[in-house]
């Protein structure tokens, strides 16, 4: 049994981003800058990160058309499956006149099913209608809707529940359960209710999947064929350039990795609907003579950098941008090449596309800086699991499974960060950027771990749990 923690406290929910990525496969908490110093250790199996340990990759002379015999890595030992949730579908079979759709046409794959139909020609604040979809285990219930009382109605023959507001009593919501585990709303703006049931009587829904993630690339262009597509979508003179095979969801998720301000808006990415898709990123720099020294490449005066995104199976280019001159996320990325060997990401299991090796993931995890003083140290635990495993070791993690399907054996790395007070010193628990209540005095201890996945997390005063000990690696660190 776990033993009970002082001071746990549940951060705010917030609705889960990032492709497959949702972190599901990354999940992580946006933080501020801070120095930090990671302390060297291994504890239960599950690794700590300590320091640079990526693997690099390879530069491809242009044209080159077989890949650099790579140093010899050890084949992988175990093969982890994977999979993610479609993203379903919620619309209206009929509406009022004059209402037409205007969001949640394209949701991304992490996205629960959803719809918004709005009155056009109504100005700036129009009548509208919501669908909204959620996990739900429990019997149906007015606090559903967010009232203590509901008004009982039918809705496809399902028991359901009419509620006036919150916030207001300009809205107007349905709620019923058209399977034990979902529970759907409709919910009006300005709208009448009789209006309200008669939508909701023709909404129509296709629950989420499982969509299995590729565990090998399939078919794809070679290495030198994406070379070719990435100097035909930019022009870098004399450009030295590197490519690696992986997916969009690493791409982006190290690419946004202790963004500074310099990357690429995320407005500018395209919408993929596979983000576990096999891409070839590359990477064209060149060095210019004009202006101050470059950190991307010391003694430089300056670099001009752009990243191309190959589709790899059609060999196609997807996004091609200018980038800041810090590539550091590029050396983390895991180069999935099969023709390199072994088994890439520093993990002795192979993993699925559109999930983060362990390397990428270690460079994520020093990305996020915590705050707190700067004598204090952090640690960082690496352990891949799934999220039904993680939600039975912490029910507390998830914010109540309502945007997430815990029964969904997606893969996550959860965010494990243990910080550390000076040698013979204390730290405040909870720390100053918690929400915390009025008056709430913190306690002062030696150390408190941060606990986040995508969408809630925790912060626990003292040491740490008893769960994450017990908790088994799915991708241990490789031998050597």
């Amino acid at each position: 049994m776990n033993r009970q923690l002082p001071d746990r406290q549940l951060l705010p929910i917030g609705n889960p981003s990032g492709a497959v990525n949702r972190p599901k496969v990354r999940p992580r908490v946006r933080r501020g800058r801070s120095a930090i110093a990671i302390i060297a250790a291994l504890l239960a199996g599950g690794s700590l990160v300590t320091g640079c340990t990526v693997a690099g990759g390879s530069t491809d002379p242009p044209g080159a058309d077989q890949v650099a015999a790579a140093t010899h890595r050890a084949a992988c030992q175990t093969t982890v499956q994977g999979v993610v949730s479609s993203p379903g579908s919620l619309t209206a079979g009929w509406l009022p006149a004059g209402f037409q759709l205007t969001g949640g046409d394209a949701p991304s794959p992490d996205d629960t099913p959803g719809a918004t139909y709005a009155a056009t020609g109504e100005g700036a604040d129009p009548p509208r209608v919501q669908l909204h979809f959620s996990y739900s285990p429990g019997p149906l219930s007015p606090l559903d809707g967010g009232n203590a009382t509901a008004t009982p109605v039918e809705v496809q023959g399902h028991p359901a529940l009419l509620e006036s507001g919150p916030p207001a009593a300009l809205f107007i919501g349905v709620y019923w359960k058209p399977t034990a585990g979902v529970l759907l709303s409709t919910v009006g703006y300005k709208v009448p209710s009789s209006v309200v049931v008669q939508v909701a009587q023709r909404v129509r829904m296709t629950p989420p999947g499982e969509v299995p993630l590729p565990l090998t690339a399939g078919p794809v262009v070679a290495r030198s064929a994406a070379i070719t597509a990435a100097r035909r979508a930019v022009t870098i003179v004399r450009a030295t350039v590197e490519a690696k095979l992986s997916s969009w969801t690493e791409v982006t998720t190290l690419l946004y990795a202790g963004n500074d301000g310099t990357m690429t808006p995320k407005a500018a990415l395209p919408s993929v609907s596979a983000p576990w898709a096999p891409v070839w990123a590359v990477l064209l720099s060149s060095v210019r003579s004009t202006g101050a020294p470059n950190a991307a490449r010391p003694g430089s005066t300056a670099t001009e950098i752009q990243l191309v995104v190959i589709d790899a199976a059609s060999g196609q280019a997807q996004l091609a941008v200018r980038e800041g001159g810090d590539t550091s996320w590029f050396d983390a990325l895991t180069d999935r090449d099969p023709g390199l060997g072994g088994c890439p990401g520093g993990s002795s299991a192979r993993l699925p596309f559109g999930v983060l090796t362990r390397d990428e993931e270690a460079h994520v995890a020093r990305s996020a800086a915590i705050p707190g003083a700067a004598e204090e140290t952090t640690s960082v635990i690496l352990k891949l699991t799934t999220v039904p495993t993680l939600n039975r070791a912490d029910p507390g993690l998830y914010g109540g499974c309502l945007q997430q399907n815990c029964s969904l054996p997606e893969l996550v790395w959860p965010s494990i960060v243990i910080v550390h007070a000076p040698g013979g010193r204390t730290v405040a628990c909870l720390p100053p950027d918690a929400s915390v209540p009025l008056g709430y005095q913190p306690r002062q201890v030696a150390q408190y771990v941060r606990i986040s996945v995508t969408g809630s997390g925790e912060i626990a005063c003292g040491p740490l749990p008893v769960w994450v000990d017990q908790l088994k690696d799915l991708a241990p660190p490789a031998a050597g």
